[in-house]
This record gives C-alpha cells, structure tokens and sequence, in this order.
C-alpha cells in the first residue's frame, strides 16, 4: 500500500502485485558479485548461465565476445532472464580487465590449475572484498591468460568422475552458490541509489503500455511493500515445455503417474 496526500486526506492506492513482486525480488539483488563470461563459444551455453545468474540474485553480468560468434539472446532459451540484468559487451579481455580495475573490481577466476584454491562447503574466502568480478572462461580452454594475470583469485570445483569438465552453466552455478555461502552478506548488497536505477529499468519493461507505465511511474518515489516471496501466484504457476515437446506429448497416451 502506498499513502498519497490529498489536501487532508490520506488517500492509499494499492500496488499491482508485478510491481510488489518485483520489489521482492530487487531487495535479494546483490551489486557486490559481479559475473563476467570470458569469450564463450556456445551460444546456448551464453544463455543458460544468464538464467542461472538471474536466478541467483546476480545483477551484473559483462561478457567478452567471441569473435566468431557473437552473443544472440532468445527469450525461447533465456525465459527472459536476461531482460532483469545489467549486462555490458567487450570485444577484449584487455577492455574488459580496465574496466573492472577502474571500478575496483577484485578479479577472481576459474581455473584448473593445480595452484587454484579448491572450491568446497568448508572453503573460507574471507577476507570477502567489497566487490568480486567472477569470471568464467571459454568451454574449450578457459580463462585467458591475460585475465588470469589480473586475478588476485583462482579457483576450480573437484570433480569425482571420468567426466573432466561441468557444463558452464552448471560450473558457473556451483561456483557461485559457493560465494554466496561464504559471504551471505552478498544477498541483497545494493546501494538504495542502485537499486532505484534498476526498480526504473525494472518498472518502464514491467508496464505494458503508455498509459500503464506512467500509473508505473508513480511508485518509483514511493516504492510499494515487497511481496513475502519472489514465488509467482497459483495462478500463474505452469509447467514450461517447449512447443514442439508439447505437441509430441499430447499424440502420445501417457499413463498417469501412481
């Protein structure tokens, strides 16, 4: 609810659920962790570790082209996750390593070599710096030379089988549940600042139209309660199986589950 004053009333207006749920889920965003994707080669892979960091709580996310294959984003694959996060492009890990010194990001790469801390639940990171740039290498070889020079971290996931690589997606999410677990102080690690010029990025793409972005607009100075969950209602709750699958499904007698 949100209270307006009209001459000596108080009038109170009630806040369209999009827009406390949105609140929600802003105040578990964090701006300390900051996901980089060095050159990924696979586009798919790109868009799977996007819904993974928006999942997390993740707000930043910059990505070092691929020459060959540059970064395309599809709803289809993303489930627009993409369309909640913060992301800058860079054509070199040069670029990318200035930036983030000049905004005095700690550089904290994944590696595999035998120098590189192991990643477990008892790990300690601490001292945990005020700001991580994490960042995730190339399928094939990993992270750059030159972006592992500027990492004051290196870090790698034991793995117990023949298989000698995670997925990047299920690499990238592992690696950072593990940050989130040695410094829970990440979630929801936004400036009040920071977190307005995301409720206004978050607000205009939440409103349909003119007319409801400018009813939108009047929340921003006063933001509404934060719904208790970032869960969507019963309502709205459904399976997502892609078109095709669906089609195939509903051709096929499919017993019911005991």
């Amino acid at each position: 609810m949100m209270a307006r004053r009209q001459g000596s009333k108080i009038w109170m207006d009630e806040a369209p659920r999009r827009l406390r749920r949105a609140e929600a889920v802003l105040q578990q965003r964090t701006n300390r962790l900051l996901l980089v994707l060095e050159r990924p080669a696979d586009n798919f892979n790109v868009q799977a570790v996007l819904r993974t960091a928006e999942a997390f709580g993740i707000q930043n996310v910059w990505i070092v082209d691929h020459v060959r294959t540059p970064v395309k984003l599809s709803k289809s694959v993303t489930k627009g996750s993409f369309l909640w996060l913060t992301m800058r492009h860079f054509v070199s890990a040069e670029d990318c390593i200035e930036a983030l010194q000049q905004d005095d990001w700690e550089i904290w790469s994944t590696d595999l070599h035998p120098s590189a801390t192991k990643l477990t639940a008892n790990n300690d990171l601490h001292p945990f710096p005020p700001k991580v740039a994490l960042v995730v290498g190339r399928e094939s070889d990993g992270v750059s030379a030159a972006m592992l020079e500027a990492s004051a971290r290196r870090l790698f996931l034991p793995m117990h089988g023949f298989t000698e690589s995670f997925n990047l997606s299920v690499a990238t999410a592992l690696v950072l549940q593990r940050c989130f677990d040695a410094c829970p102080e990440l979630r929801g690690a936004m400036t009040d600042v920071e977190r307005a010029t995301v409720r206004l990025q978050w607000y205009q793409r939440l409103a349909g139209s003119r007319g409801q972005l400018h009813e939108y607009e009047k929340w921003l100075e006063h933001p509404p309660e934060p719904l208790g969950t970032v869960r969507p209602a019963e309502e709205f709750r459904r399976a997502r199986i892609p078109k095709k699958l669906k089609r195939k499904l509903a051709g096929q007698d499919l017993p019911d589950p005991e």
